[in-house]
């Protein structure tokens, strides 16, 4: 979730859309906040003694709890106008909190105010809260999650956030992805003015999303492009890793049931592929690799190398690969079941020689173009890594 605040509320009889709100955990992140309430707003210190902030453990978010001999510090923040505090009710409901009354202290005296607390889940404190280190990892993925989460608040019940909410974030961890430069010595170095988008509507939003936009674009002539309606699968950023043991020349593959073939009518839905998965928000693409080989094949990889990163079908959908070769031990034994069961995978993988694989690509069995490009940079590197293991026994 990442999203922790408490909203406090000045019990004088006022207007409560200019009720203060009382910041203590990832929205004293400024950026954030922004994005949270629409525009930029003047925040000021405040503290509610008798409670900690901590990590939730194994988490990405805080979480507060009663401690006597403790105080919490935060900030706090008045909305400007019904519009603000609308943004922020729905970004606090998205993920289950109630209000409660509680009472802060400011430099101007206590506050009557209202806590929004987080539902009864079982969550287990961790060490004390660190907003910096919380900033470094999971600022900007958290900024563009915001985003998205906002962009429904006028079509869907804050309910169905939090249910989407894994996926809403790798999406938002791909948009950071794609602000990282890349070498334009051949193709156009794009500019912000080279696409002019005149509408943007997200048409679906769950585990993937679709989004359709009115745009126009820089023409290579010169001048601009008529004004033209394309449409975007939008995916989250993935890994696909092909572990090699250079001992014994052999490699690991992947097989399962794919909903993509069925639907296109082929008659095979079984393919075999390289180990992949989505990279999560807050993840980088070695993290997403080694923890796939561990869910998918129940294998632990030595060594990554980066082969390629690459749009697989630019066209009309965004997913962005990461390809990796990775070393691994694959006795016989490493071959098996594997997958994870909450996500309703059935996975089973084999282990084969590295020339075997390269009969099931001549014969047309491996038809996965992600496999085929690891397969290829394999080939290119195996006699190098198969010497290197040599020499070091």
């Amino acid at each position: 979730m990442g999203l922790r605040t408490l909203v406090l509320t000045h019990h004088s009889g006022g207007d409560t859309d200019m009720d203060p709100i009382f910041l203590y955990g990832t929205l004293c992140h400024e950026p954030l906040l922004r994005v949270v309430l629409g525009r930029p707003m003047s925040v000021r210190p405040a503290r509610l003694p008798g409670h900690a902030v901590r990590w939730v453990a194994g988490e990405s978010f805080p979480m507060i709890l009663e401690a006597p001999d403790a105080t919490a510090e935060g900030l706090l923040v008045v909305p400007s106008d019904a519009t603000a505090r609308a943004r922020m009710d729905y970004y606090e409901q998205a993920f289950g909190y109630r209000p409660e009354p509680v009472e802060v202290a400011t430099e101007e005296g206590p506050v009557r105010a209202t806590l929004y607390r987080p539902p009864a889940t079982g969550l287990t404190p961790g060490a004390p809260w660190d907003l910096t280190a919380w900033a470094e990892r999971w600022g900007a993925v958290t900024c563009v999650a915001a985003e998205e989460v906002l962009q429904d608040m006028d079509t869907r019940p804050a309910a169905e956030v939090a249910r989407r909410f894994g996926p809403l974030r790798a999406r938002a961890q791909a948009r950071v992805n794609a602000q990282v430069a890349v070498p334009t010595t051949l193709r156009r170095p794009a500019a912000p003015e080279d696409v002019q988008v005149r509408r943007r509507q997200l048409c679906y939003a769950n585990f993937f999303s679709v989004e359709e936009y009115e745009l126009t674009h820089r023409r290579f002539s010169g001048g601009f492009s008529e004004q033209m309606n394309r449409a975007a699968f939008v995916s989250g950023d993935a890994v696909t890793v092909l572990p090699y043991d250079p001992v014994r020349d052999r490699v690991l593959l992947v097989e399962q049931f794919r909903a993509g073939p069925l639907a296109r009518g082929d008659v095979q839905p079984w393919l075999l592929e390289p180990i992949a998965g989505r990279i999560d928000g807050g993840e980088t693409a070695e993290e997403a690799a080694f923890r796939e080989a561990q869910e998918e094949a129940r294998l632990a990889l030595r060594e990554l190398r980066r082969v390629g990163q690459y749009y697989p079908t630019p066209g009309a959908n965004t997913e962005y690969l990461y390809a990796f070769l990775a070393t691994a031990d694959l006795p016989d034994a490493a071959a098996g079941l594997g997958g994870l069961e909450t996500e309703a995978e059935d996975i089973r993988s084999h282990v084969i020689t590295f020339s075997k694989a390269m009969e099931l690509l001549d014969s047309g069995e491996i038809n996965v173009g992600p496999l085929i490009l690891l397969l290829l940079q394999l080939a290119r590197l195996r006699t190098d890594w198969r010497a290197a293991a040599s020499a070091t026994g």
